[in-house]
């Protein structure tokens, strides 16, 4: 059923639907003009810079495909299945299936105030393109699963990310974590660096996991970075560098270097690239050095 609010005259038009196939028609029919909002954090957040709101208001809060948090087989792989009107506060108790992938929990415990957090909605942070969910799903080789029309898509969160998400009217419904990736919490990290520990967009985002061998050779290693005006990306060739040696100190000087070169930040009227680019590399350097168990000893030359 659909169903119509009533609009003052600088107020919008809030859509009910109560399945995918009527959110998604009433948002072709209705083109720019309407909006998806589950939690509506995000669109406070344009309203609080004076972005004006749009017409229509198509909320989804009633679908059910969008919730719950369980596991899902496909392909004969198992993955723990997170809808995307989760609200993020799930990091306060997260259910067992999310124990294995903490990196997640980590993340959303950094993101906003604990208030926030009871609204805004994972679907609703990673939806935007620019969500400080994002890389730590870029770690994860995290998949998303997208409404269409009538039919279900699923992409992985590094191929999405690289097409123009702003115009699709296609809805999220939930997030694949592959359990084949469990980091433990000693070899993973995630960082969010903000103007203030309340809800403010991030200046950088940082998050990574190391997996080394019994000889401290790296075998595996997934580095992403992102913040409020950067997309996310991974850092394919900073990876290159470390994967299949050890984490001594000249490398990790070497990979310093390389992460500035290779880390393409968006630019604000606060902060330069080159400074996001040094934080982020600071960031990585650090932490790496931490599961290389060289904490302390790892001094920056240039």
């Amino acid at each position: 059923m659909m169903r119509q609010g009533i609009a003052a005259k600088s107020s919008p038009a809030v859509w009910m639907p109560d399945n995918l196939e009527e959110a998604w028609q009433i948002k072709q029919q209705l083109g720019s003009e309407a909006s998806y909002i589950a939690g509506g954090t995000l669109l406070q957040t344009h309203w609080e810079k004076g972005v004006l709101c749009p017409a229509n208001l198509i909320s989804l809060e009633r679908i059910k495909e969008l919730q719950g948090i369980g596991k899902s087989m496909v392909a004969g792989e198992t993955s723990s299945r997170v809808g995307s009107l989760t609200p993020i506060s799930f990091c306060r108790n997260p259910p067992p299936y999310l124990n294995e992938h903490l990196l997640l929990v980590e993340a959303a415990r950094n993101i906003a105030a604990p208030a926030i957090r009871n609204r805004a909605t994972v679907g609703g942070n990673i939806a935007n393109g620019f969500g400080d969910l994002i890389p730590a799903l870029l770690v994860m080789d995290a998949e998303l699963s997208f409404f269409d029309r009538k039919d279900y898509k699923r992409i992985s969160v590094s191929d999405w990310i690289q097409t123009d998400v702003s115009t699709s009217n296609d809805i999220l419904v939930c997030v694949y974590l592959p359990d084949k990736i469990k980091p433990n919490k000693e070899a993973f990290f995630y960082k969010k660096i903000g103007q203030r520990e309340a809800f403010c967009p991030s200046i950088v985002t940082v998050s990574g996991c190391c997996q080394r061998n019994g000889e401290g050779m790296v075998e595996s290693i997934r580095l992403a970075v992102g913040g409020s005006s950067t997309p996310p990306q991974r850092l394919i060739e900073s990876e290159a560098l470390i994967k299949g040696s050890v984490l001594s100190n000249n490398l990790l000087q070497r990979l310093s270097q390389m992460v500035e070169q290779e880390f393409t930040p968006g630019v604000d009227h606060f902060f330069s690239a080159v400074y996001k680019q040094r934080v982020a590399a600071n960031i990585i350097v650090s932490e790496l050095a931490r599961i290389a168990g060289q904490e302390g000893s790892y001094v920056i030359t240039h």
